[in-house]
């Protein structure tokens, strides 16, 4: 990966002086989430059929999935007797998961274009649950570097541009879907191939951010917590999207979105907290490799699986 090339050349200095290694990893993420993400979801809203009321459940969904997650990262500590700072980035290696990069392009993968609006209805509260639910919980399992007032933490939502384009392109994209406008010949090929694009893209500064040397280390923990993400969290998920009568929909389409997004593995940004609040940084990132690298796997398997849905 490129990203680990640049971590390599940045360890040895090799780096040239010219070249600013940090401004073209922040100019990567904001490349993606302030410039193609918007293009491709105003797309996706536009072409989505959203006219049930069923469709509610599956930001619901999307919220229980991620606090499954880190419940089973607590659950596990608890099992493992793990100290407080540990515990602390399991819940959020648990919890966070890679729903935008990885879950936008699987779903794209194996069910296309379609199922981008349902992938982003299901994470639609997930940034707000991050700041507002899980990054609280870490914060009482480590040291806070800053004492700032719900008030500020909501304005910081409100304020940050990630979350507020995303937030007005789903609008855009929903009242083009609306209007008596159709979505112009084209807009979809664009989408299969922008979606990759930006999981490409997105993952330079990922490869930049892995430290493998940790995973040796707590190996046991990570493969221990990964299996239970890579398991059980995508069978209660797929359980209760069918009690809620999500199978019934469009041929259970909805169903498969389910599945590949609760399979997902840890976000990069669950590395976030431990840093902010310190907690055990070695464990995370253990956590976050050993996940990720669980896709070898779980791929073919879901790509096996999904047709009998």
């Amino acid at each position: 990966m490129l990203g680990s090339v640049l971590r390599n050349l940045a360890n040895k200095q090799l780096t040239p002086s010219w070249f600013p290694l940090s401004s073209f990893l922040t100019f990567c993420i904001r490349f993606v989430l302030l410039g193609l993400n918007p293009i491709i979801l105003i797309g996706a809203f536009w072409h989505a059929e959203l006219t049930d009321r069923s469709l509610i459940y599956l930001p619901i969904l999307g919220i229980a999935t991620i606090m499954l997650g880190g419940l089973l990262g607590i659950l596990l500590s608890k099992f493992y007797k793990l100290s407080r700072v540990q515990t602390g980035s399991m819940f959020v290696t648990g919890s966070f998961l890679n729903l935008g990069t990885f879950g936008s392009l699987f779903c794209v993968l194996l069910l296309g274009e379609q199922s981008l609006a349902y992938v982003v209805m299901f994470r639609l509260f997930e940034e707000l649950f991050y700041y507002t639910v899980c990054y609280p919980v870490a914060k009482s399992y480590g040291q806070p570097q800053s004492t700032a007032g719900s008030n500020s933490k909501w304005r910081a939502i409100i304020r940050d541009p990630f979350i507020m384009i995303t937030f007005c392109a789903v609008v855009v994209g929903g009242l083009l879907n609306v209007s008596p406008w159709e979505r112009f010949t084209g807009y979809g090929q664009l989408n299969q191939v922008l979606v990759p694009l930006t999981a490409v893209i997105l993952l330079i500064p990922v490869g930049f951010s892995m430290k493998l040397t940790s995973v040796k280390k707590h190996l046991k923990l990570s493969l221990s917590l990964s299996i239970m993400k890579s398991v059980l969290v995508p069978c209660i998920s797929v359980t209760l999207a069918i009690l809620l009568g999500l199978g019934e929909l469009y041929d259970g389409f909805l169903i498969k979105v389910v599945l590949i997004m609760s399979a997902m593995p840890t976000a990069v940004s669950a590395l976030v907290p431990p840093q902010l609040y310190q907690l055990d940084v070695e464990l995370a990132n253990s956590n976050w490799i050993v996940n990720t690298a669980m896709l070898v796997i779980l791929i073919p398997v879901l790509y096996l699986i999904i047709p009998f849905i």
